[in-house]
């Protein structure tokens, strides 16, 4: 049995390297073609007709990835990541929200003498340097997006604000 199947395969790369073995005749034909549009339909026509190998590779290109051709149907690229772009995280561009505004519904202190907010909508966030904010119960406050994936702590009659993170 393996006997058999090793023999089909030799008798199918022998057929294969037999249909390729004119390919150089073709091609010096169409190299002595002396009208550029000629040979270059000559090209594309030996392209179009051509039966893979297995021994033969196709050029790899980083940029553009090539479907397989049918008669009818032209080839198809799609893009591909380029080589600068290689292993870098896609961005997906989403709607990103840069302030909210929230009541502020009770207020600790924690044992740095940090605060440590509670808003109405049942959001903690804690105040990441102990530096001296004021805020009441009550006060309408904002929080928005600041450098380096932070969030900052206001309020619309301050222009201060301090640095704070979502514990819940």
């Amino acid at each position: 049995m393996r006997l058999s199947l090793i023999a089909v395969g030799i008798i199918l790369m022998s057929t294969n390297v037999y249909a390729n073995s004119n390919l150089g005749q073709q091609l010096s034909i169409c190299a002595a073609k002396t009208d550029k549009l000629e040979r270059l339909i000559c090209y594309d026509e030996l392209a179009a007709n051509a039966k893979p190998s297995a021994h033969i590779m196709a050029p790899a290109s980083p940029k553009v990835v090539t479907a397989k051709p049918s008669v009818a149907a032209p080839v198809v690229r799609a893009p591909v990541e380029s080589v600068d772009t290689f292993g870098l995280k896609k961005k997906v561009v989403e709607k990103q929200i840069d302030k909210i505004y929230f009541e502020v519904s009770a207020v600790k202190k924690g044992p740095y003498d940090e605060l440590i907010i509670t808003l109405t909508n049942g959001q903690v966030w804690k105040q990441t340097n102990p530096e001296r904010y004021k805020v009441i119960k009550g006060q309408r406050i904002f929080i928005k997006s600041g450098a380096l994936s932070s969030f900052l702590l206001g309020n619309d009659e301050r222009k201060a604000t301090t640095r704070v993170r979502r514990l819940k």
